[in-house]
């Protein structure tokens, strides 16, 4: 039974390109050479014999044509079951995380060495972060980070996870400014 979750007025975002805009204190999870070396991961802006493996430095998804010079880096081809994760994140502390089948898109069960790692980088890197990350991971490595989920969550059925994101992705007033008054804020408007 899959019960459409009601996504109306929750500020979910629906490509990479709204998540890097969303945030901008975590544009370097796009940026494949600092993801690698927060790991301790050998890369090379350049092809070498141990580092043959060319892949895109900084790769945004999004539904429109974006106009881009992609730039390359060299690394070795990963190793280790590849693994695709969705941690769900309220102010750096993990609530739930579900690992993802890549063919079948539902979700499996795995415990081990890459929920410690996933842990560990969360708490170190992802402080007061509030909002769900998708990780690949090769063995125990973390290859690609992005700042949304891997699935549809207007079609999540666990009544769990969705109470979790409405928590995690409820809408805030814009309109309702706060500090200035109406007046300050026509005068350095108008200024």
């Amino acid at each position: 039974m899959n019960r459409k979750t009601d996504i109306i007025g929750l500020d979910i975002p629906k490509d990479d390109i709204e998540c890097w805009e969303k945030y901008p204190k975590h544009h370097w999870v796009y940026d494949l050479s600092r993801l690698l070396d927060a790991q301790n991961i050998k890369w090379s802006p350049y092809e070498a014999d141990s580092l043959p493996h060319r892949e895109l430095n900084i790769d945004l998804h999004s539904k429109e044509t974006k106009v881009r010079q992609p730039g390359f880096i060299y690394t070795k081809k990963p190793e280790g079951n590849h693994l695709v994760s969705e941690v769900y994140i309220s102010k750096g502390e993990i609530k739930y995380l579900r690992h993802i089948d890549t063919k079948t898109g539902k979700e499996i069960p795995i415990v081990g060495e890459v929920e410690l790692r996933l842990s560990a980088f969360v708490t170190l890197y992802f402080v007061k972060f509030t909002g769900v990350i998708t990780t690949e991971t090769y063995g125990n490595e973390i290859f690609r980070i992005r700042l949304r989920s891997q699935s549809d969550l207007s079609l999540e059925s666990n009544i769990d996870i969705v109470k979790l994101i409405k928590r995690i992705y409820k809408r805030t007033d814009s309109t309702h400014v706060i500090g200035l008054t109406d007046r300050s804020l026509h005068e350095t408007l108008a200024s």
